[in-house]
């Protein structure tokens, strides 16, 4: 006969195991971010153009571009964009009599026009690494952000002239910018670009590149989003060569 403390061990033993077996798994998490589809062209334009969340930059599409050069970029399947005629990069109220300037560029005595024909400065990815514009890959449309306030921040010595996002065709986003030295002299800057996406809840922290500024002249610059990731915000970054003696890259 067996002991009956063995038995009553036995008995809990059972219920225990049973109990496991029959548990009713937990639902499954609720979908987040982190689950979105890699962006295409079509679902970059909807998500910047109609936000649903506060954390995307609202933009509207632009029928025209400021920066001629990017058309290098263009796709076969894309559909070119009128071109913005040249205009001065003066502020508005300080025209000046246009004269010839050495190099066959108009200018307003410090301030150049905006020459069509100059390549743009070398551009830059989310990763550090500088790049060539690369060709064929550009939709064709042109986005502008709504809200300059939240897409730039500079020092006071640099105006940025433009802004605007052209979707890829593989769902990146290259960020061009035109950035102007305001300042009594020449300018040595420094220029990042702070991007955030669905699949990151903060900004990795920005790659800021060396970029030399004549006086009252532009250079345009473009930047590439991350790739696979679906854009939700970006800011264009510009400070003066002197507040950092901590740089990742340069620009020439």
């Amino acid at each position: 006969m067996k002991h009956p403390i063995l038995l009553f061990a036995a008995s809990v033993a059972f219920i225990v195991l049973s109990s496991g077996c029959n548990k009713t798994p937990p639902p499954p998490p609720p979908p987040t971010s982190s689950a979105l589809p890699p962006p295409t062209p079509e679902t970059v334009v909807a998500r910047l153009t109609q936000p649903d969340l506060p954390a995307i930059l609202p933009h509207k599409i632009d029928p025209a571009t400021a920066f001629p050069q990017a058309l290098a970029s263009l796709s076969p399947t894309g559909t070119a964009p009128k071109v913005l005629a040249p205009s001065a990069t003066a502020p508005k109220g300080d025209a000046l009599p246009a004269t010839t300037a050495p190099t066959g560029e108009q200018t307003t005595d410090d301030y150049k026009i905006v020459d069509p024909n100059r390549p743009p400065t070398k551009g830059l990815t989310a990763d550090g690494v500088t790049t060539d514009l690369v060709m064929h890959d550009w939709t064709g449309i042109v986005l502008v952000p709504l809200d300059t306030s939240i897409s730039r921040a500079h020092t006071v010595l640099v105006a940025i002239d433009r802004i605007e996002a052209h979707p890829l065709d593989n769902g990146q986003v290259r960020i061009w910018a035109r950035i102007r030295n305001v300042s009594d002299g020449p300018l040595p800057s420094e220029v990042a670009c702070s991007f955030r996406t669905a699949e990151s809840s903060e900004p990795e922290r920005p790659i800021f590149y060396k970029l030399d500024l004549p006086h009252g002249d532009y250079r345009d610059v473009f930047f590439v989003s991350p790739e696979g990731r679906n854009l939700n915000s970006y800011t264009v970054l510009v400070r003066s060569g002197d507040e950092s003696t901590s740089v990742s890259g340069s620009l020439h």
